[in-house]
């Protein structure tokens, strides 16, 4: 069995200012964030023994697992499986240009209403996303067999993964709650299979909490 704690990264810069920074667009974390970032690390390395770190490459998931492995004396592994979608044309575009640019605008409207069958304007596609996050999750659960690792990543990837735990399939990753920021979601890895334990836990946050914008991601 092998414990999984995935998390999305803290506050960034771009979710403070409505832009779409997706999958090639490195965001830094604001200061709230890296509170949240050390917020996350009090409340795992009080609670869970982890035994390895991964992150997306990109610095705002990276450095919100950063504290915890620090203090635990690990190194963040880079994980490109835990990449933000790549949004094409979207990417650092703020969310008002992309619903009214004529060139975004149809796709951005299918991510809004129908997002299981959404692709980026020139970019990857959510089903994409789901079946590489998906895949990179299981893949690293396998590789450690009875260890606790620590995933650092996105809305999209944590979005899927949950999607895949919750509903089976892609098609209903809108019924999955929006992941807050710093949240922590903890899943069990038996057989082959994934299991969720806790889902969007926030308490570590106290009055840090930022909810996901509605329709932005990042």
């Amino acid at each position: 069995m092998t414990r999984i704690i995935l998390v999305r990264h803290g506050q960034s810069e771009a979710n403070l200012a409505h832009r779409w920074a997706a999958g090639a667009t490195d965001a830094k974390l604001t200061a709230l964030g890296k509170r949240q970032a050390e917020l996350l690390a009090d409340y795992l390395t009080a609670h869970e023994r982890i035994d390895a770190v991964y992150a997306s490459p990109l610095s705002r998931a990276t450095d919100t697992v950063r504290p915890t492995a620090e203090r635990l004396g690990l190194s963040v592994i880079p994980e490109e499986g835990l990449r933000e979608i790549y949004g094409g044309i979207w990417e650092d575009q703020s969310i008002s240009v992309l619903r009214t640019d004529p060139r975004t605008k149809p796709d951005f409207d299918t991510w809004d209403n129908d997002l299981a069958n959404c692709r980026c304007t020139e970019g990857e596609s959510v089903a994409e996303v789901y079946e590489r996050a998906v895949s990179t999750v299981l893949r690293l659960a396998a590789e450690n067999e009875g260890k606790t690792l620590l995933l650092g990543s996105h809305w999209t990837p944590v979005t899927s993964v949950l999607t895949r735990v919750n509903y089976g399939d892609v098609s209903h990753i809108k019924k999955t709650p929006s992941p807050f920021n710093a949240s922590i979601n903890i899943l069990r890895y038996e057989n082959g299979s994934l299991i969720v334990q806790t889902q969007n836990f926030i308490d570590h946050l106290g009055d840090l909490i930022t909810p996901p914008i509605k329709k932005t991601k990042g």
